[in-house]
């Protein structure tokens, strides 16, 4: 039976309120207290995390607390506890704004703590006098609950907020975060192969909430971590984000037979339909296990998503895609497209749409071929946009390759070296395809040429020695197209 609260009471560090259905009402928590939400009746302010969106029917509501924090440190909210079971509320979100009731500003908020546990847990910086309003609401359920406030203090605030990367190479990575609170001095990053134990990676230290990291290598997936360094010995916790890869190059296939071989590849759930890799079953297309599953739905349309690694493609280099799909006893649709990111907003661009029949054959499907407009990371989706299924069915993907073929000056580029690069005098150049070098300019990264010389010949080089330090766009011309080059002057 719901509890009633009609007296506000303090037994054992248990707290509950009555006057909290407003900002202007928000009634005080304290750390180390657990705190009784009643039913959810009061004034709404649109959530800060917004996750899965607003009410579609009904008015949404809320129900306030505020904390005054006396000296900088973490809040952790949390109403995921033992006695959060029906007829209480299994299913809470909040949302946290510092500010005041006139003005309040988002810090942010929270929805499920897993995908099985829809209660809410969520951790925010607070500093020294500054008092924060808390907003419990019914986007899932009026009911009330119970939820505690633990309190951590710190002197280095860690890194909470971790932004997309970018300037992706074969290579190379620029990594982004927010500045952690309080600005600190500085911020290590750990980084090493996936799965790497923490302290046998490389570690890098940057004034900035930002860094590039160079000389990895291609189609590799790397772990990393980020701490604050806010003076001699006074470090943040290590903050654990998740992997990126560096780009891959065709050619490039992959079996799914293992969690290895999906190095790269990442999934969206935007449907009910499970989805996953099957490395146990004996069904495989090449193998006696090994493949991916788009699980179905018998209520609504499936719309999950599998994405290809990130590859690195050349302007105008021509991608074409192979696969093997089968379905048991109901017929499916699967969509291929490509985008320059791995999210569903970003896959603008449908190669194909492709049948899934219903039996228990493989069958290999060719995709048109993609001409990438630009040079740039580009990632492959494989979407299960089906129908709901009248009983449940797997729709099964396997033997993946992709193949490319570069445009002419592209495929010129490719078969040029230039050595040493770095250089500090001379830059030396050759080719594998007999390429006759007519011309060779040196250009800055405004366009401008700075340099040139007259080659005639297979082979040669040409001095940089009077170039600034700096980069330089090495463009040599031969009688059978031309090839770009990127040139680092020491």
């Amino acid at each position: 039976m719901k509890k009633l609260l009609l007296l506000f009471f303090t037994v054992a560090g248990f707290v509950s309120a009555n006057a909290q259905d407003s900002c202007a009402t928000a009634a005080p928590v304290t750390a180390g207290s657990t705190v009784t939400v009643p039913d959810i009746i009061g004034v709404y302010q649109l959530a800060c995390n917004n996750v899965n969106g607003e009410l579609t029917t009904g008015t949404p509501l809320g129900m306030w607390y505020s904390y005054t924090a006396t000296v900088n440190g973490q809040v952790t909210l949390s109403s995921s506890l033992p006695q959060n079971v029906a007829p209480n509320s299994v299913d809470t979100r909040v949302s946290v704004f510092s500010g005041t009731c006139a003005s309040l500003v988002c810090v942010g908020g929270s929805d499920d703590v897993s995908a099985s546990n829809f209660l809410t847990t969520f951790t925010f910086d607070v500093l020294a006098g500054n008092t924060y309003y808390i907003q419990w609401d019914n986007r899932w359920d009026p009911a009330g609950f119970d939820f505690s406030v633990a309190f951590t203090p710190l002197t280095c605030f860690p890194v909470t907020t971790i932004n997309n990367p970018s300037n992706l190479t074969t290579t190379s990575i620029t990594l982004n975060w927010a500045a952690a609170t309080l600005s600190p001095a500085s911020y290590e990053v750990e980084y090493g192969p996936v799965g790497f134990t923490q302290g046998t990676g490389t570690t890098l230290t940057t004034s900035t909430n930002s860094i590039t990291i160079s000389g990895l290598t291609v189609a590799t997936t790397y772990d990393y971590y980020i701490r604050s360094v806010c003076g001699s010995g006074n470090f943040s916790t290590w903050t654990a984000v998740d992997s990126f890869n560096t780009l891959f190059l065709c050619p490039y296939t992959s079996g799914l037979d293992t969690t290895p071989q999906l190095q790269g590849w990442t999934i969206a759930t935007n449907g009910p339909g499970a989805q996953g890799l099957n490395s146990t079953g004996t069904a495989g297309q090449a193998s006696t296990s090994g493949y991916w599953i788009f699980g179905s739905s018998t209520t609504t349309a499936n719309n999950n998503w599998l994405f290809s690694p990130p590859f690195s493609l050349q302007a105008n280099e021509a991608v074409t895609i192979t696969f093997y799909h089968r379905a048991s006893t109901s017929a499916r649709t699967l969509r291929v497209t490509v985008g320059n990111s791995n999210t569903t907003a970003a896959q603008t661009t449908v190669l194909a749409t492709v049948p899934i029949a219903v039996g228990t054959t493989w069958t290999q499907v060719t995709v048109p071929t993609f001409v990438a407009p630009a040079a740039g990371a580009y990632y492959f989706g494989f979407n299960d946009n089906s129908a709901a299924t009248a009983a449940a069915v797997n729709m099964r993907l396997d033997s993946f390759s992709f193949t490319s073929v570069l445009g002419t000056n592209d495929y010129l580029t490719s078969k040029f070296s230039v050595y040493p690069n770095p250089a500090n005098n001379v830059v030396n150049f050759s080719n594998d395809v007999n390429a006759v070098v007519s011309t060779v300019a040196m250009a800055d990264l405004n366009g401008r040429v700075v340099k040139s010389a007259t080659v005639n010949a297979t082979e040669g080089n040409i001095s940089i020695s009077d170039l600034a330090t700096g980069i330089y766009m090495m463009t040599i011309t031969t009688d059978q197209g031309v090839a770009v080059k990127k040139i680092v002057k020491q």
